[in-house]
């Protein structure tokens, strides 16, 4: 009974493992929003894992190594994918058989690889880290990974795009037209329809997953406001990001703000990048102590 008392928690680190391999055959059929709810749930069985591993006093070596692999998949190797995917959209390639593919195709996709490999680069170095911080020391998997599943979230439910297909400029300005789009929405779907865009996020977040640049973390420290301040921060940051883009307020203001909706997702996680950049300039402490808790 012992035994299976202690296993519990990897049943659900096991069942992350699961969703990032489910969500990378979803994206291989066509499936990627449906892979973008197997990695939600995934960051649900990740929080749960360690969570009931504490709440049960069963946490362990063994824990804390499928814990890592069970990220690589889901927080690693999946937004790869999802980025390699999106660079071979944005050159027109998606649908075309890979015997056709140029050199020139193989590589510009290859460099969402870089991606997965910072992640594992990562997940191993925090294995072997036995310091105590109280933030995470450069961007962690899931956040990273956040990211990532946002740009299809924004395509599909925000625009209504079938961004499987690239669409020329002549096009979207088209669609625009009829969709009554502002500057601002040509501006992100040509983005994001851009194949320097994802070269380049690939390279920045990759480097953001290695560098030693602290990055906030969510774990409170009780609730007092001096030792949670940044925490706190995170929080009314999703509170403003919600009043000033969901909540219909237009009715009660002199201008027209309308609904960004799934915009929401990549403004908050740029938040969160902009307040832990605050913090590693102004408030990081410098000293750590010993600890052996693994950092994603």
């Amino acid at each position: 009974m012992n035994a299976i008392v202690r296993f519990i928690p990897n049943m659900f680190t096991l069942g992350n493992a699961a969703m990032g391999v489910l969500g990378i055959v979803l994206i291989a059929k066509e499936e990627m929003i449906l892979a973008v709810y197997c990695v939600l749930i995934g960051l649900v069985l990740d929080f749960f894992d360690g969570f009931v591993a504490r709440l049960l006093g069963v946490q362990g070596k063994l824990g804390a190594e499928l814990d890592s692999l069970a990220d690589m998949i889901t927080f690693g190797a999946l937004p790869g994918v999802i980025l390699f995917q999106m660079i071979s959209i944005s050159r027109g390639i998606y649908f075309t058989d890979l015997s056709q593919w140029t050199t020139t195709d193989l590589l510009s996709c290859s460099v969402a690889l870089v991606v997965p490999m910072a992640a594992a680069y990562r997940l191993a170095v925090f294995n072997l880290d036995e310091t105590r911080r109280p933030h995470f020391l450069g961007l962690p998997t899931p956040a990273m990974c956040m990211a990532v599943i946002s740009i299809p979230i924004v395509l599909e439910a925000h625009y209504h795009l079938n961004f499987y297909y690239l669409l020329s400029d002549s096009f979207i300005d088209i669609i625009g037209g009829e969709r009554r789009w502002d500057a601002s929405d040509y501006g992100v779907v040509k983005l994001l329809y851009s194949t320097v865009f994802y070269q380049i996020l690939s390279v920045v977040l990759a480097a953001m997953m290695v560098l030693p640049i602290p990055m906030l973390s969510l774990k409170f420290h009780g609730l007092k406001w001096k030792e949670n301040m940044w925490r706190y921060g995170i929080f009314i940051w999703v509170v403003l990001c919600y009043i000033i883009f969901v909540i219909p307020y237009t009715d009660f203001l002199p201008f027209e703000i309308g609904l960004i909706d799934y915009l929401i997702w990549p403004i908050f996680i740029l938040g969160y990048f902009v307040l832990s950049w605050i913090y590693a300039i102004f408030d990081a402490p410098k000293t750590d102590t010993n600890s052996n808790e693994i950092q994603s």
